[in-house]
């Protein structure tokens, strides 16, 4: 009875022994080892049409003061109120005979400090006389070439003072408004009106753009327009601006009458807002007779696209266009596709990472908006842990190529600093403005059109100017 209990006992041992080698039971079993950890992380993403501010684009707001007068006050209200761009003139009535004196420079100054303290950039324009309303320009006074190239040599360090919060110059100088016609003392001959082309190039940094408000114009400068490669590399500079947008038939004087020349020069600015921004204004066509103002939403969001639209007025000509466009239901889509606006389709990197190695964060963008990004504009990468967040300048990307209507992938080089503790980080991505002295201010930062996704850790991070991709990299 013992003897056969043992006997079983010893089989039953047998048998579950020889389960365990079939069944993968042993230590050294391949199938035992851990499961590989991936070597690369990948997240898409979703846009969002929500409407939110963004610097150097959108509707602006003309300053009811001309901008050595520029307050504070004026700028905090225009920044509460979403804008992001203040046009603000710089009135030279008082000086056509006369250098600029150094108090008024020195107020010009004091304007565009309260504009950096304020979170906001400047449109400007340099003018001899400003008339009231659409058709008392006739009489207006300018200055003479000399007094002109002199007033640009004593602005020229003021630009370049005070660049970072300049979005955008426009031309003026010339003619009735600053606009390149009727001027009093010949300046819009072709000698003379190149000159002072020639004397804005110079006295505004390379950097930004100089508007100029006739298309002629630049096409007689630049027949034949550069690819985007060449303008970037080249410094293309010639933006335009369009101060009756939508008015009539020939935009009250900015284009041609005659049809085919029309065309031609309207296919040169389609061309021209690819390489260089667009924007202006609407207008009272009171000056035009039969005018046929092009006021339904069908018109701005098809010629917006077209001419690549940056910014507008946000107060003119409101009856006849703004308004419209409210009523009938795509102000929203105006509001939103003026400009850039760049989200995030998909993003993706090593999952682990050593101090001092080079990382590349692969990134595809598309751009919503009706207009590329103009002013240069790092890509930062944030890597947080914590209370540590540590930002890294990437090359190998720029925004400026990231082109409306269309996803761009690019890949972003950078080095993991040696002194960062090791660990977990979570990878954020950051558009701050170039300029060092307001770059650590997020309030120039670009945010993303992307939805926040709480599921996936995707969301923008206001006090960072950030947007964190949700996705996580370890390092060693």
């Amino acid at each position: 009875m013992q003897l056969t209990s043992l006997k079983r006992l010893r089989g039953l041992s047998i048998l579950l022994a020889s389960t365990l080698v079939a069944c993968g039971g042993g230590t050294d079993s391949a199938q035992s080892a851990p499961p590989t950890a991936p070597t690369t992380v990948t997240t898409t993403f979703t846009a969002t049409d929500t409407d939110f501010a963004n610097p150097e684009r959108g509707f602006y707001e003309a300053a009811p003061t001309d901008l050595d007068k520029l307050t504070a006050a004026y700028i905090a209200d225009a920044y509460g109120q979403g804008y992001r761009l203040v046009y603000a003139r710089i009135n030279l009535e008082a000086y056509r005979d006369s250098d600029l004196p150094p108090a008024f420079l020195n107020r010009l100054e004091t304007a565009f400090a309260k504009a950096r303290a304020g979170g906001i950039k400047l449109i400007v324009r340099a003018t001899y006389n400003y008339p009231r309303g659409e058709t008392e320009y006739r009489d207006a006074k300018d200055a003479s070439l000399s007094r002109a190239l002199g007033h640009l040599s004593q602005l020229k360090p003021i630009f370049h003072n005070n660049a970072d919060v300049i979005a955008f110059v426009q031309a003026g100088f010339i003619g009735a408004w600053g606009e390149w016609h009727t001027s009093s003392n010949d300046l819009t001959s072709p000698a003379n009106r190149t000159a002072i082309k020639d004397a804005l190039l110079d006295a505004v940094p390379s950097t930004r753009f100089i508007q100029f408000r006739y298309p002629p114009y630049v096409h007689d400068w630049y027949p034949t327009l550069p690819a985007l490669d060449a303008a970037l590399t080249g410094n293309f500079r010639a933006g335009f601006h369009n101060d009756c947008f939508l008015a009539s038939q020939t935009d009250v004087g900015t284009y041609d009458e005659d049809a085919t020349t029309r065309a031609t020069q309207q296919a040169y600015n389609d061309a021209q807002g690819d390489l260089a921004p667009f924007g202006g204004e609407t207008c009272n066509p009171a000056d035009e007779a039969s005018p046929t103002p092009r006021t339904a939403c069908s018109d701005i969001l098809s010629e917006g696209a077209r001419f690549n639209l940056t910014y507008l007025n946000d107060g003119y000509y409101r009856g006849l266009f703004h308004d419209k466009w409210t009523k009938n239901g795509c102000m929203a889509e105006v509001r939103r596709n003026m400009g850039y606006r760049f989200a995030l389709t998909r993003a993706e990197h090593a999952a682990t990472a050593t101090r001092g190695s080079a990382l590349t964060v692969d990134i595809a963008v598309r751009d919503a908006g009706w207009a590329r990004l103009y002013n240069p504009r790092p890509i930062e990468i944030l890597l947080r842990n914590g209370a540590t967040v540590r930002r890294i300048e990437t090359t190998g990307g720029d925004p400026r190529r990231w082109l409306p209507g269309a996803e761009t992938s690019q890949t972003l080089n950078f080095t993991i600093p040696s002194d960062l503790p090791v660990g977990t980080y979570d990878v954020l991505l950051a558009l701050p403005d170039a300029d060092s002295r307001i770059r650590t201010d997020t309030r120039y930062a670009i945010r993303l059109a992307n939805a926040d996704n709480t599921a996936k850790g995707q969301t923008w991070d206001a006090a960072l100017g950030a947007f964190a991709l949700g996705t996580r990299v370890e390092i060693k």
